[in-house]
């Protein structure tokens, strides 16, 4: 059975309506104590319960140090191939373009 708001309750018969109806609707209403105040909620989420959300699952498929190492070496060698090739075959394009 739900909690009843004695003073959501105490209203409704004031105002008028049924014993049943007021009943129903006051317990339809959560007590003042069920909702996070904003402190609670700056105070909920600290790194360590951040940490603790996270499931073996996530941190086995997290990057490690080497795997983000590997990936900017690659990205180094292609960048390097692009930077350095680029020119050569914008050259022979235009040499076929314009000197078949």
């Amino acid at each position: 059975m739900a909690l009843i708001v004695s003073e959501v309750y105490d209203a409704l018969i004031e105002a008028g309506a049924s014993a049943d109806k007021a009943k129903a609707a006051a317990g339809a209403v959560p007590s003042a104590g069920n909702f996070a105040t904003r402190d609670d909620i700056a105070h909920m989420a600290t790194k360590h319960d951040i940490a603790n959300m996270l499931t073996k699952h996530d941190i086995a498929n997290m990057a490690t140090k080497e795997d983000i190492a590997r990936i900017e070496k690659r990205i180094a060698v292609l960048s390097f191939a692009i930077l350095s090739l680029g020119p050569t075959i914008l050259a022979f394009v235009v040499k076929l373009t314009f000197f078949p």
